[in-house]
């Protein structure tokens, strides 16, 4: 209380002083004139106070010591902040580096893999059209010996049965006259199922009408052949293909010239 009031009572005092020195100073001024210390004191309060004023009124100092340690603790901020957003960085980068390893790896696999899975694939077909093939092979090995043999047996049949047919035409064959010892006659007889013969036809002539005659004549004779009948019940497909049209050769044979 005392430091706010003090001004304003040394001026109170100073004004009354000063007003108290006036009248004084004009009363003696009548009577004594020479007389002035008061003046002279209030002057030296009045200097005073306005040099107080001056130091209230003038800027406060920079600590330029602490403004610089203010300074040097926001760049050690700024440089902690930069280190961090630069570890930060390199940590992101160090992880996306590892991510992207890891799937190069994992599609590195899956393709091994893959490729692994594709080779035994492969192989595993290979190997199933190599057994296939060995397997085709093998049956058609079976196939072709059952047809040999299948073929083998039906020749036998079918010369046995054409040595039939031709021997009961020989035996009633009679050669005419103008008949000679080494005269051929090639001729193609058809059949049917019942073993009748249905059309004869010399294919390769001898020479001497007569004898060509004599051969048809016979076959005509015969006229039926049980041997064909018999094939033709028991085996169709074999009466088909080799008796039905089945071609003979007559020699001229055992004549006296």
């Amino acid at each position: 209380m005392n430091g706010s009031y003090g001004p304003a009572i040394v001026i109170s005092v100073a004004l009354h002083a000063l007003l108290i020195a006036v009248l004084t100073f004009g009363w003696e001024a009548e009577h004594k004139r020479e007389l002035k210390p008061m003046p002279k004191f209030v002057q030296a309060k009045l200097v005073t106070m306005e040099s107080k004023a001056d130091k209230k009124k003038a800027p406060p100092k920079v600590d330029l010591i602490k403004q610089r340690q203010l300074q040097q603790e926001r760049q050690r901020k700024a440089e902690e902040e930069k280190k961090r957003k630069a570890a930060a960085d390199r940590k992101k980068k160090q992880e996306a580096e590892k991510k992207r390893k890891a799937e190069a790896a994992r599609k590195k696999r899956e393709a091994e893999e893959k490729a692994r899975k594709e080779k035994e694939r492969k192989e595993k077909e290979r190997q199933e059209e190599i057994e296939k093939e060995r397997k085709s092979a093998f049956e058609e090995a079976l196939e072709e010996e059952d047809e040999l043999r299948e073929a083998s047996d039906d020749s036998e049949a079918v010369m046995s049965v054409a040595q039939a047919i031709q021997q009961r035409i020989e035996d009633v064959w009679s050669r005419p006259p103008s008949a000679r010892n080494g005269m051929v006659v090639e001729v193609q007889i058809n059949f049917v199922p019942t073993g009748r013969v249905v059309a004869s036809t010399i294919t390769k002539g001898s020479g001497n009408a007569a004898v060509d005659r004599s051969v048809l004549t016979a076959i005509k004779k015969v006229e039926v052949f049980p041997e064909v009948a018999d094939v033709a019940r028991e085996e169709p497909s074999l009466f088909e293909r080799q008796i039905r049209t089945t071609k003979l050769i007559f020699r001229v044979e055992g004549l006296r010239q």
